[in-house]
């Protein structure tokens, strides 16, 4: 099994910085049976190998505060992996998974607003070579994010040893400017736990301005970071879009319905002939069934219209991974 390269303690450090990927090593310690130096070599070997990683990104990217759409991309015969690759060179397009059934991709796509988000579908998208037809769903509320999914590994009394993100300092600047506040996380992009000494050193001002900066992009959403995990070596090795019909009233409802669903990894409502979409991870293709099922169940009137397996996710929140499911250490900063 690919998840046996991750025993117990890697999978409470995964789950414990995916609450925190930023949290110091000596307070894990005194969460996860270990000392932080060890939890510090641990770390290192993870993301070296590409398992699991720190991603950064602007909280109106993931949110649908700005622009956003799912995006299913038909291919040419033999041209799937050439317009995967292409595609994956924009930096708008921040994930895409290679996927069977009526659909060879599916890529989410940002952009600053409704509008951009237009000129891009009408203008860009057209022109990805390889690309035989494409469908547009805006995303109009996002229920649930990747980021709100973890391994699973600590119980919840450690969880709730790991202390939330220190606040703004009450003196620190209100405000940043957009273009420092880009490079704060294009650096956290590659490197989520630099140092604020580190960072300070490639930004040219002090730590503390770092801390600060950090701080307040934190709190007030517009900085997200996220410890994600390659699939394959998780208890949920497999995952599937589910692409589902709803009644108003019950799509209203949808986020309490999933909510209770461990295995549901992302869900919005959107636009078009699904209104709710839905992405589930799950130990073997024997379990999608029964997540259709349990989806129908929780949605009242709701109907699976379309579901398509994911073969191989090539690009995830701007950094590109193997056809193990593994990082390549490429990242395409996103727009």
């Amino acid at each position: 099994m690919p998840n046996s390269v991750l025993d117990t303690l890697d999978l409470q450090l995964i789950h414990a910085l995916q609450i925190d990927p930023r949290v110091s090593w000596n307070t894990l310690a005194g969460i996860v049976p270990s000392d932080p130096a060890t939890l510090a070599r641990r770390w290192a070997r993870i993301e070296r190998e590409g398992i699991a990683w720190i991603s950064a990104v602007s909280g109106e990217t993931t949110n649908g505060s700005g622009g956003l759409a799912l995006v299913e991309f038909v291919c040419e015969p033999g041209a799937v992996l050439t317009t995967a690759a292409a595609a994956a060179a924009d930096p708008a397009i921040f994930s895409i998974d290679l996927t069977a059934g009526r659909r060879d991709l599916i890529a989410t796509l940002s952009a600053p607003d409704d509008a951009a988000l237009a000129e891009y579908a009408l203008e860009r998208l057209g022109v990805i070579p390889g690309i035989r037809d494409v469908r547009t769903h805006v995303v109009t509320e996002v229920l649930r994010l990747g980021s709100d999914w973890t391994v699973q590994a600590l119980t919840p009394g450690e969880q709730a040893r790991v202390p939330a993100p220190r606040p703004p300092r009450a003196g620190s600047a209100k405000r940043l400017d957009p273009a420092f506040a880009t490079r704060v996380r294009h650096l956290l992009a590659a490197d989520g736990r630099a140092s604020y000494v580190e960072l300070g050193e490639r930004l040219g001002v002090s730590a503390q301005r770092v801390s600060d900066a950090i701080a307040l992009l934190r709190r007030s959403g517009s900085l997200v970071l996220r410890t994600d995990v390659a699939a394959p070596y998780t208890n949920w090795p497999l995952a599937a879009w589910f692409f589902l019909e709803a009644p108003a009233a019950t799509a209203a409802r949808a986020a309490e319905a999933v909510a209770g669903m461990p295995e549901v990894q992302y869900a919005s409502l959107a636009t078009g002939p699904y209104n709710l979409i839905v992405a589930a991870g799950a130990r073997a293709k024997t379990e999608l069934l029964r997540i259709e099922a349990e989806l129908e169940r929780r949605l009242p009137g709701a109907r699976i219209a379309d579901r398509s397996v994911v073969l191989r996710v090539h690009k995830h929140l701007g950094r590109i991974l193997d056809r193990s499911g593994r990082a390549t250490g490429e990242i395409v900063p996103l727009a």
